[in-house]
């Protein structure tokens, strides 16, 4: 691998700036959709290294695509900043406890190392960073595919912060996020209850109907709720209520007929006490097309480049994470079984092919969507574990770019 040298030297050149980064969009800590901040912070740090930045794409105002160079072929990078509720310092704050501070930052690094080597060979092709809001909430990257952001590219490469540095070869659930919305009457909940019709009984119905349903399910299948609204008194009967699923399986197939089962229930809840209701559907996953070419570059590129090294102040500054163990210290073998949770960068695969890995950043047992990952993905371990995410994407777009061969067999197993 020729080109490891000049990665590595680029990705050491811009460490401290992008810990910066790192720690501004951890500051930030924003909602999905309201990344305002921190999508700045990041376009910023590319159109400081010669990216060109368009925002807002797609209707998305904290979206962005930021590009280097021209032709063919086409390499895209995805990077994430959204925060997580009650993940901060304090309860109630929001904070970064999926690692998005670090996921997005070393996307970035990676696009701009890929470039610099690219231009220094004089070859033909771009180098596109996608800015992508909103993955907590799986929201993101489903819009902007449904809008076409991402036709036309060659190859698309990804990262996670995690516990252990792997490829990932397979991706997560097929999943729908779904809203169901009961209208009805209100009464005096005592005094002439029979005039009411009650919403909130409407959801209740539908919520039991699915729990009896869940017996009758394949067992890899998951269905998840809230109420996430149900009235505002006891004396008064509901005339709005809205229950709030996530319906998980293997593929669309599957989760396509979990949804009509559980739209079945929401029917006959609304039947049984005469309220009306409506489904809406906020985002649908896809099963990510697998991709064996882009995961045995990447195992070889992890092989190749190594697991980040840690020194015993690092190890000993894991100490302050409560649910944390030590820090992994090897690569573990590509992850070849789908997970349980989803993520919207499944759906990108269905436009090229789609290159995964995991990077320990956080020690291990650390509870992810916690406020111990958030302290977590701030150590300096994490910031090293940000950097070798870096250079094995960086040094990935160089061999998409340069590997022609590679290429073709990549995207004839994206078909």
């Amino acid at each position: 691998m020729p080109h490891l040298r000049r990665v590595r030297s680029g990705v050491a050149a811009l460490s401290d700036e992008a810990i910066a980064v790192a720690e501004a969009i951890a500051d930030y800590a924003e909602p999905s959709l309201r990344e305002f901040r921190s999508a700045d912070r990041l376009a910023g740090f590319l159109a400081a290294h010669g990216f060109r930045v368009t925002r807002p794409i797609r209707e998305m105002p904290t979206a962005f695509r930021a590009t280097f160079g021209t032709g063919r072929p086409v390499i895209a990078l995805l990077a994430e900043y959204d925060a997580l509720p009650d993940c901060g310092r304090k309860p109630g704050q929001w904070g970064h406890g999926c690692g998005h501070n670090l996921l997005g930052t070393a996307s970035a690094l990676a696009g701009i190392v890929a470039a610099g080597v690219l231009a220094r060979l004089g070859k033909a092709g771009k180098v596109v960073v996608f800015g992508c809001p909103a993955e907590e909430a799986l929201h993101g990257k489903v819009f902007m595919a449904d809008r076409g952001a991402f036709v036309g590219l060659d190859a698309v490469l990804a990262w996670h912060p995690a516990a252990v540095t792997q490829v990932k070869a397979a991706g997560g659930a097929a999943m729908d996020s779904l809203r169901f919305q009961f209208r009805g009457r209100t009464a005096h909940a005592a005094g002439g209850p029979h005039h009411g019709r009650s919403a909130l009984d409407a959801a209740l119905l539908t919520d039991v109907a699915v729990n009896y349903l869940r017996e009758h399910v394949e067992e890899n299948a998951r269905i998840h709720c809230v109420i996430s609204s149900g009235g505002t008194a006891p004396n008064v009967v509901p005339d709005k209520a809205e229950l709030w699923y996530y319906i998980r399986g293997r593929d669309r197939k599957q989760v396509d007929e979990l949804r009509r089962r559980v739209v079945l229930c929401a029917r006959g809840a609304a039947l049984a006490t005469e309220t009306r209701w409506r489904m809406l559907i906020e985002t649908c996953i896809a099963e990510r097309i697998p991709n064996e070419p882009m995961a045995e570059m990447l195992e070889a590129l992890l092989r190749r480049c190594g697991p980040p090294k840690l020194t015993p102040a690092d190890r000993r500054a894991a100490r302050a994470v409560p649910s944390g163990k030590d820090y992994a210290t090897g690569i573990d073998p590509p992850r070849v079984a789908a997970g349980r949770a989803s993520s919207d960068e499944d759906n990108v695969s269905w436009f090229a092919p789609l290159g995964c890995i995991t990077v320990a950043c956080v020690p291990k047992g650390t509870i992810a969507h916690h406020r111990d990952y958030a302290r977590a993905v701030r150590l300096p371990g994490a910031h090293k574990g940000m950097l070798k995410a870096a250079e094995v994407l960086a040094l990935g777009a160089v061999e998409l770019f340069l590997n022609a061969p590679l290429l073709r067999r990549a995207k004839a197993a994206a078909q």
